[in-house]
């Protein structure tokens, strides 16, 4: 699974990260690569809590769309690749 994630240079703070598809899906980094090694963590939490729920995983949204939106505008985007074994099992 592919989520675009966007992140915004937070000024004297580091980085801020979001998944837009994933509801609550939100982290920051002190660097820009602390920020998307966090944010792919966070990722794969917010994924095995879907899946604890009983929910579907939501399919990642279109990159030219999620670009359009002015909440993330200025920011830079990045595609997170989570592999489904990535994932905890199921209990």
């Amino acid at each position: 699974m592919r989520y675009p994630v966007v992140v915004h240079n937070i000024e004297f703070a580091g980085y801020g990260a979001i998944a837009p598809d994933l509801p609550h899906c939100h982290c920051h980094g002190e660097t820009l690569e602390g920020a998307l090694q966090k944010m792919a963590e966070t990722i794969v939490e917010r994924l095995d809590e879907l899946e604890a729920a009983g929910d579907p995983p939501p399919q990642a949204g279109e990159l030219d769309l999620l670009r359009k939106n002015p909440a993330f505008a200025g920011g830079v985007w990045a595609i997170i690749d989570i592999e489904q074994n990535a994932l905890s099992p199921k209990s």
